[in-house]
Formats: structure tokens, sequence, C-alpha cells
């Protein structure tokens, strides 16, 4: 087959890929696994029954940007739309960052970032998290200070880790690096943040929609961007829509980078009629913290390492006694030569999958080796999740726990 020239920052990367099987409980992506609100899914099937799918969309998705803007008390300028926060981070890279440039991205964090950054032709910059999965606010001061990156990325809360990490300690870093900053809180919505800015003058009733979040400080700092999503939280996955808010320089240049048209129509009016309904969202996000901690709780009984969430998923893995012996059982089962940690985290893996249960594998990852990340399902889901964990572990401890 004819090989063609390609860019050099095409040619080394990895297709981004999934785990894609069939399976009863699939909950390896971070999606919702709710139906849309009955209210919502009325009033989106009401709006489609009239809708102009034979009109070109808002040419820059203006008729949601400034849904979210009057909500937030901002000018439509200081808010941007893409398809999925993705998009918006893309094209974050594309334009602040460049050859001869430097991106900073958190480690272990969203894969997607580094190949951002590699697309745009950066060199890409991994500052390390703790141990825990926290951000050391200081030790990314310093990082700028010496490396002096153009764009810097932090994910809060983390992902695949689950921290949430202090809005004192975010705006220590906004406020002392000289970089446009982006902070990722696509899992924001599951954090139940409290901090606020002293004197935030937004009503009572509008609070809670920047509580705990850096989108507190939109209008205070000329380098920050918040990017959001209506994927997690509100269940819009498959319509791929996000937004971005920040200082009204940045999101100019951003704009230029954005597309005629690149959000459809249809996505648009979805978005706008789940942000217009954000209140019915509230018991459901309140549901899956209250499942999310139960979940974490029943695995640290069962043996497991769970790193501290406040996402709509737990990031785990075997460790001690226990990894030895499920790395047994995988030894024994499987003719696959793995280290001890990694073989234990395939075997929870390939356990929950023979049982129709769908999970993120992490189990090769250089940091977080042997770990698997599950998304919150639905109270009935977990149940069964955390059934087949004990059946596993318990017979890897040789029945009993």
């Amino acid at each position: 087959m004819q090989e063609f020239s390609v860019r050099k920052s095409i040619q080394s990367m990895e297709e981004y890929a999934v785990e894609s099987v069939a399976a009863d409980i699939i909950v390896n992506a971070n999606e919702s696994n709710y139906p849309l609100p009955q209210e919502v899914a009325a009033a989106i099937m009401a709006r489609t029954a009239h809708f102009p799918f034979n009109r070109y969309p808002p040419i820059k998705g203006e008729n949601l940007c400034q849904a979210i803007a009057d909500e937030l008390g901002l000018d439509a300028d200081c808010v941007k739309v893409g398809n999925g926060s993705s998009e918006l981070l893309e094209k974050a890279c594309y334009v602040f960052g460049g050859p001869c440039k430097k991106i900073a991205v958190p480690w272990p964090s969203f894969f997607m970032y580094g190949e951002y950054s590699d697309l745009s032709e950066s060199e890409t910059l991994r500052y390390p998290l703790t141990e825990e999965g926290y951000v050391d606010a200081d030790a990314v001061i310093a990082l700028c200070k010496e490396q002096q990156p153009s764009l810097l990325i932090v994910c809060n809360p983390n992902n695949p880790t689950g921290n949430y990490n202090s809005l004192a300690a975010m705006e220590k870093i906004i406020a002392n690096v000289d970089c446009p900053v982006i902070m990722d809180e696509a899992y924001m919505e599951f954090a139940d943040g409290k901090e606020l800015p002293p004197n935030d003058m937004r009503p009572l009733h509008k609070l809670w929609l920047v509580a705990g979040s850096t989108m507190s400080l939109v209008g205070r700092y000329s380098n920050l961007m918040v990017f959001r999503t209506f994927s997690k939280a509100y269940g819009l996955a498959g319509l791929r829509c996000g937004y971005v808010v920040g200082a009204a320089g940045l999101m100019r240049q951003l704009g230029k980078a954005l597309l005629p048209y690149h959000v459809n129509a249809y996505s648009l009016m979805a978005a706008k009629t789940v942000y217009e309904n954000k209140e019915l969202y509230k018991a459901r996000i309140k549901l899956i913290r209250e499942e999310r901690d139960k979940m974490a709780a029943y695995m640290q009984k069962l043996g497991l390492r769970v790193w501290p969430t406040a996402t709509n998923f737990v990031l785990l893995r075997a460790e001690g006694r226990l990894m030895r012996q499920l790395a047994q059982l995988y030894a024994a089962k499987y003719d696959d030569k793995l280290n001890e940690q990694a073989a234990s985290g395939k075997m929870l893996f390939k356990y929950l999958l023979q049982n129709s249960i769908l999970v993120r594998d992490f189990t090769g990852h250089p940091v977080l080796t042997g770990c698997l990340r599950i998304t919150v399902g639905l109270p009935e889901e977990n149940k069964r999740i955390l059934a087949c964990l004990t059946e596993l572990c318990i017979d890897a401890e040789g029945g009993k726990l």
C-alpha cells in the first residue's frame, strides 16, 4: 500500500480508543446512565416538532452562549460553545500553543491533553500530581516560572483519579502564573463545592452554579478560562456540546479558531433546553454523589484502594495481599505474563466483563498500573457491580474476607 507524507505531530500518535464491547452495564466512559428528566425530554420533543432542520445554526452558537452568560452574570463575549468541551480544549491548544511553545498538562490525567498539545506542535510538559492525585499548587507555579509555558491546563476534579482541589489552591495558581490557564471542570457538578470568593454579589439562587468552582473567578483574572460539558452531569454525551467561560480577551482569540456553524443546531437547542432546566438535575446529582460515596466505602471494606473522588466515578486497585491473590488467580486462568499489580487489575476487569459489566481498564497505565475506573451507574447497576467485586475478592481470599 502506498504511504503518504503526514504532519510529524500526527505520524507518531496513537488513535484514541476505549473498550467498545457489548455489555449489560456500561460504566467505562463516565456518561450518565440516567435518561433525561421527563420534563426535559418532553420540552426537547416539543421543540423538535417545529425544528428548522433546513436552516443553519447560529454561526457561533450565540443562543446558548447568551443563555449561559445571562445565568452567570457575564457578557456573552465571555462564553464560547463547542462540540463537547474536547473541541474547545483542542482549539485552545492550537490558539495558545504552537511550534517553539510549551503546554503544561497534569499527569496522570485526561489522556487527550497531551494529544491536543502534540497536534498543535507544542512541547508537552507533564507536571506530576501527588501520590493521592491532587495538584501541588506551589510545584505547578514553580514549573511555570522555570519553563514559561504558553498555556497551563488543570483538571479539577481530576480524571481519572477523581480528586477535587480547593478553590483557594486553584486561585493561587491562576494568580501566580503568567500564561493563560485552562481549568477543565467537566466533573465539577459532582464536587458539591462550598467555597466562594469574598463579596460575590450573585443572587443566592445562583450561587450553587459557581460554588467551589473557578467560574466564580471569571472577570477577576485576565488569564482564566473555565471549561464545562453537558456530557456528564446533564446526560447529553450523544449530542456533543460543551462550553467555556473566561476573560473576554482570551475568548476573542479562541473564537477565531472556531469554524462557522461548528455546533449543529439540534445540539444547541437540546443543550439550551437542559441549561434552562438545570434545577431538575439537582436531586439526580445528589443521588449520584451518595451512590459514589457508598461504592467507595464498600470497595475499601473489600480491601481495595480507592482514590479520593468528587466526580461520578471511582478509581480503584488491589494492593497488598489481595493484589497478590488476584494476580495468582489471573496467572492460573490466563496465559499472559503480567506483573502482579497489572495482573490483579486485569483479573478484576475480566471478571466484571464476564459478568457483562464494562469498566475502564487502566491496568497498563505507567502510573496507575492495575487500576480500574468505574462510573457510578443506576443504583441497581451499582449493587450488581459491588456484588461481582465481592464474589471475586472472596474467591481470591480463599472463601473469606
